[in-house]
């Protein structure tokens, strides 16, 4: 399954797309530059991943290609 999500405020510079998943890394006064970087990470924990694509005119698009569920998934066990 592929999800996207996007908006339209000014993207992501082309300098900082390099570390736009690192930890720490945010190009804000505030913050703590982890949220990309935590999504990435569950999202490799759970064989997906997450991409940036930049939108033209402006914007940013992340695109989350998602695995299906393992049959061996041990959340699907206790699903009623």
């Amino acid at each position: 399954m592929r999800v996207t999500v996007q908006d339209s405020g000014p993207g992501v510079p082309e300098a900082a797309r390099a570390q736009l998943f690192d930890p720490f890394y945010t190009t804000k006064a505030e913050g703590t530059g982890l949220g990309l970087s935590i999504c990435q990470k569950i999202m490799a924990e759970h064989g997906s991943q997450i991409r940036y694509r930049p939108c033209a005119g402006g914007g940013s698009e992340f695109i989350l290609d998602l695995a299906p569920a393992s049959p061996t998934d041990p959340r699907e066990e206790n699903r009623p």
